[in-house]
């Protein structure tokens, strides 16, 4: 019998440019004179593809032509930026490349982090499109492409709002903090609003936020989402963001608030779908760990200037959650109690035994009160 070799692999780095490209337009952290070059050469290559509600196709009879960004020939890409140089982009507005940089608006815990930047995002995005519209179009033309810009801002806008209340809202909810979802819904709604409408107070104060003035370039001018690029560096976070969100009823939470409170909604949400807490230390253990991260919790609420009405519904989801992670730790348990039943000889050496919530909550309380 001849061994076989296991052959060798050397280890790779993941490649930082694939990772970029993976993240939607939204969440990119810039968009150069470069990437509206590519962008705009990339377009070439779009096709008309539907899939409808009984699952049939309808494909363009169009070659379909595959083209990674890295694989353009630079002969080629030079050629298009003198095209553009010469004929620009025209007067049409590119709404289906607008449709398709919205596709991926809506949040999740895969991208919370960069909730605001999305939220950023689209309010720029729709301010700069509003300027070029009222600036471009008279009459009929200019409000039919109003009412086009409304109805496809609205629904980005409603889809981010939906799903941050769906997950984040929905996470509290399960952890009893009944109306955090809508609540967390309509803030969202009112929180991309105030800086579409802190956006387009900029444009007017400051028609020249952006300086193109090589011949060669003015292309980049009916590029939107570079000038919305534009218009996020030029506003800079002080001068776009609105003042502090008023609370309301209906929209009580403010950009900060929305931002932690999603980022800890994930954090909790982890522990309890894969709980790392070793299940062979003392439950009073437990209780003195719980309570370390209630007080790491409580100081970073301070430090992020959350909202009083949120740093309440956080502190009243906390007892809720320690239930909820405990009821998971015994979950654990009791894939120890089937394995005990399979192999008696192993009881004793595994825990079997549920975890002791009372003595878990004297701990807790007891570090708590210590603090």
């Amino acid at each position: 019998m001849q061994a076989i070799e296991t052959p060798a692999y050397t280890k790779v780095a993941p490649d930082s440019r694939l990772q970029a490209e993976l993240l939607p337009p939204s969440e990119q952290a810039s968009y150069t004179e470069e990437d509206a070059l590519i962008n705009q050469y990339m377009k070439q290559f779009r096709v008309d593809a539907y899939i409808y509600g009984d699952g049939s196709e309808n494909v363009s009879s169009e070659p379909l032509k595959l083209i990674l960004k890295d694989e353009i020939p630079k002969e080629d890409l030079e050629k298009f930026r003198s095209e553009l140089a010469e004929k620009g982009l025209g007067e049409d507005i590119d709404w289906r490349g607008v449709e398709s940089d919205f596709l991926q608006i809506g949040v999740n815990f895969g991208n919370i982090e960069r909730f605001e930047q999305k939220a950023d995002y689209l309010a720029s995005r729709y301010a700069v499109l509003k300027d070029r519209i009222q600036t471009q179009f008279t009459g009929d033309k200019q409000d039919a492409e109003l009412q086009k810009l409304e109805q496809i801002y609205t629904e980005a806008k409603e889809e981010m709002a939906n799903t941050y209340a769906d997950k984040i809202g929905g996470f509290f909810e399960d952890l009893g903090q009944s109306g955090a979802a809508e609540d967390m819904r309509n803030s969202v709604l009112a929180l991309v609003d105030q800086k579409a409408n802190a956006y387009t107070d900029y444009i007017e104060k400051n028609g020249d936020y952006v300086s193109i003035t090589d011949p060669d370039k003015q292309w980049l001018k009916q590029d939107d989402g570079y000038m919305a690029a534009q218009l996020r560096q030029s506003a800079g976070a002080a001068s776009a963001e609105p003042q502090k969100q008023p609370v309301t009823g209906q929209a009580p939470y403010d950009g900060k608030d929305l931002a932690f409170a999603g980022v800890y909604a994930k954090t909790l949400s982890r522990q309890l779908e894969d709980p790392t807490w070793n299940v062979y230390k003392s439950d009073a253990a437990l209780g003195q760990h719980l309570a370390e991260q209630y007080g790491a919790w409580k100081t970073s609420a301070g430090n992020a200037g959350i909202s009083t009405k949120l740093s309440n519904m956080l502190n009243a989801s906390f007892d809720p959650f320690m239930d909820r992670l405990m009821d998971s730790l015994d979950a654990l348990i009791d894939g120890n109690r089937g394995w005990v039943s399979e192999k008696p000889w192993m009881s004793g050496t595994i825990r079997t035994k549920y975890i002791n919530r009372e003595s878990v909550y004297r701990s807790f309380l007891n570090a708590v009160s210590k603090a």
